[in-house]
Order: structure tokens, then C-alpha cells, then sequence
């Protein structure tokens, strides 16, 4: 069995902690603290989440939370952005590449985000 080079060996473990990274920002970050408002947390670690989120390429976290506040109260209709109905690929991953559906932007205009549009972290990230 040939052995990875040093190399190799250092991009797999940049990959893993990116992964790891991003993933954080986007379920602690941009779900629990910013759609759900499950806790709150003060601005060097908003700031961090924030960053660790735009790692994960999910768009910015005002639009992440806005899609899944849309999400719960739309669920499993045309106005949800990862709609199950659409099958199991969309619902975890083509919802992010592809265009949204008419009635997630129409009904995503009526979801109260001020919230997040007040938060100049997150106003600066969306930038």
C-alpha cells in the first residue's frame, strides 16, 4: 500500500477541518443562532460564525435564514427552498445550485427578517 506524501497528507487534513469548519458556521451560526434565535451570542463570536459560514459557500446568512424561516412555514410545498417533493438530491444540495421556485422569493419578501438586516455583522457579510 504506497503511502500518502506529506503533501497529501496535508490536504486531506485541510480538507477535513474546512468540512468541519464550515459546517459549524452554517448549523450553529446561520441556523441555531440566526433562523431559530436559539441563543444569543456576543459580536467576536457572531463574527467568527459569520466567517466560518462564508467558508461553506451557502450564500450569505441573511439569505441562508430567510430561506429557512420560508422553509418552516412553507414545508413541503413550492414555497419551501429545499423542497422534498422535488426529490432527495434538491432537498439536501440542488436547492443551493439551483434557481429558487417564484413562490419561495414571493412568499420570502412576507418573512420578517429585520432581525438580521439590523445585525451589521451580518449586514457586512451580505456585502
Amino acid at each position: 500500500m504506497k503511502r500518502l506524501c506529506v503533501t497529501s497528507r496535508f490536504f486531506l487534513i485541510a480538507v477535513i477541518f474546512l468540512y468541519e469548519f464550515s459546517l459549524l458556521g452554517i448549523s450553529d451560526g446561520a441556523h441555531r443562532l440566526w433562523s431559530h434565535r436559539s441563543y444569543k451570542a456576543k459580536w467576536p463570536l457572531q463574527l467568527l460564525l459569520a466567517f466560518m459560514s462564508t467558508v461553506a459557500f451557502q450564500d450569505s446568512v441573511i439569505v441562508w435564514a430567510r430561506d429557512h424561516r420560508v422553509h418552516h412555514k412553507f414545508s413541503d410545498t413550492d414555497a419551501d427552498p429545499h423542497n422534498p417533493n422535488v426529490g432527495f438530491f434538491f432537498s439536501h444540495i440542488g436547492w443551493l445550485l439551483c434557481k429558487k421556485h417564484s413562490d419561495v422569493t414571493k412568499k420570502g419578501k412576507g418573512i420578517d427578517i429585520s432581525d438580521l438586516e439590523s445585525n451589521a455583522i451580518l449586514a457586512f457579510q451580505k456585502r
